[in-house]
């Protein structure tokens, strides 16, 4: 009996040991910033319709250079004419015969080949045409990348800041209802008065709504992360991480430099640009010769003298085509590909000022970020100064309960800029990486 019952408690000790590791884990482990960004590119749905424009664009770069390559086709045919043209004879002795032109069923089968031999460069250009538009895709694809990573570190470290920010709400709550039961506590003894317990619950209620805010922001914030992360509504979120703000000021001339080069929108004009000026190459190639050459091989029957029998065949030649009258479609599509170069130019021109602005305007918002943490740090150390002294003060008796909830209020109220200028500070950063063009990182 006493081994039996000692078997049962180990096998539920093993129960219960095994439900505790499968609890365990069920929570997923801590999610560092470089793991969501690459978790976003691998498997947002707007990547693969990017990647799918890729592959489209490459089709179509194929599907143009198969002009340059020969053009085999087969053929094969059955024909039955009961309408048979003929020529009678009359030969003494021999009585009528009819020569007959074609035969009643007649079968061919033939292979054909046609070769481009040259239609001097238009071919070349709508094939290094389609080449842009894959060029194009690609960098497209990059911009996707761009924005989704970078939405990624916005959606991130706002989650780390809210969640922060509750925690800073509820060290405020928590010293509140201290100090409200002290004002109860002095009420009742009669060394305090109704108006201190009613200021100091109003106090808790603001509190109390501040921290409602944050943590409506926070699941809101949260929702926007796991939905970037593909993960379901309500899952745990559990991230790793923190505002690390510092990184030196980058020079303003080398970011701009480097945004003109890297920022796939300017990618995507320059693109543009150099697809307009082929398609204008290949309108202007559109009115010259193109010589093809063609051979066909093959059995046929219904040829005289021996109309019934099927007989191999060979025909070779060349052909020369020259547009004499397009009823001005060349024309237009001359037209088109200016205006396509005119916008594409005024594009880059447009970005040229544009990317120098978004990278100076983010470098003066990262320095005033960094000034903002400096002064919010000094802030902090005085706010904490001065509610340590306020505490001293407030236990001699010196100050009211008034004065020592302001010193707390103050100090809590620090820490919250503190931590908005560092996540400030860490945002600006990445706002010139952004703007330089960079491939987002943590």
């Amino acid at each position: 009996m006493t081994s039996l019952r000692a078997r049962l408690l180990t096998a539920l000790a093993a129960v219960v040991f095994a439900g505790g590791v499968l609890a365990e884990d069920a929570t997923p482990p801590p999610l560092t910033l470089g793991q969501a960004i690459e978790t976003v590119l691998k498997r947002y749905p707007t990547i693969d319709a990017a990647q799918a424009a890729v592959d489209a664009s490459r089709a179509r770069s194929t599907q143009a250079s198969a002009a340059l390559l020969p053009q085999v086709s087969g053929q094969g045919g059955y024909t039955y004419n009961s309408l048979r043209p003929y020529v009678a004879f009359t030969f003494p002795g021999i009585g009528t015969t009819a020569l007959y032109e074609s035969i009643q069923n007649s079968y061919n089968a033939s292979v054909s080949v046609r070769q481009l031999l040259t239609d001097f460069g238009r071919t070349d250009a709508l094939v290094k045409l389609a080449r842009t538009g894959e060029l194009t895709a690609r960098d497209a694809l990059d911009a996707t990348r761009h924005q989704l990573g970078y939405e990624t570190i916005q959606a991130f470290y706002g989650v780390l800041l809210l969640r922060q920010s509750v925690s800073v709400a509820d060290e405020e709550i928590q010293s509140l209802e201290e100090a409200r039961r002290i004002a109860d506590r002095k009420f009742a003894a009669g060394s305090a008065t109704k108006f201190d317990v009613l200021t100091t619950g109003v106090r808790q209620a603001n509190a109390r709504n501040r921290r409602t805010d944050i943590v409506n922001a926070l699941e809101k914030q949260e929702a926007l992360l796991r939905q970037l992360l593909g993960r379901g509504l309500g899952s745990p979120l559990p991230l790793e991480g923190d505002f690390d703000p510092s990184r030196e000021t980058p020079d303003v001339s080398t970011a701009i430099a480097e945004g003109l080069k890297n920022r796939p929108e300017m990618k995507i004009a320059i693109d543009g640009e150099t697809g307009a000026h082929l398609q204008l190459e290949a309108a202007s190639r559109e009115a010259r010769p193109t010589i093809a050459a063609q051979a066909a091989a093959g059995v046929d029957d219904g040829n005289l003298p021996s109309m019934y029998d099927n007989r191999g065949y060979v025909v070779g030649g060349v052909t020369l085509s020259v547009p004499l009258f397009t009823g001005r479609r060349i024309s237009g599509e001359r037209q088109e590909a200016r205006a396509g170069i005119r916008s594409a130019q005024a594009r880059i021109n447009e970005l040229n000022g544009t990317i120098g602005t978004d990278v100076t305007d983010a470098i003066s918002d990262w320095s005033a970020a960094r000034a903002r943490l400096t002064n919010a740090d000094a802030l902090v150390d005085q706010a904490a100064e001065a509610l340590a002294l306020a505490r001293t003060r407030y236990g001699n008796g010196v100050i009211t309960n008034f004065e020592l909830l302001d010193a707390q209020s103050a100090a809590r109220s620090a820490e919250l800029t503190r931590l908005q200028a560092r996540y400030d500070c860490v945002l600006a950063s990445q706002a010139v990486s952004r703007a330089a063009g960079r491939a987002p990182q943590p």
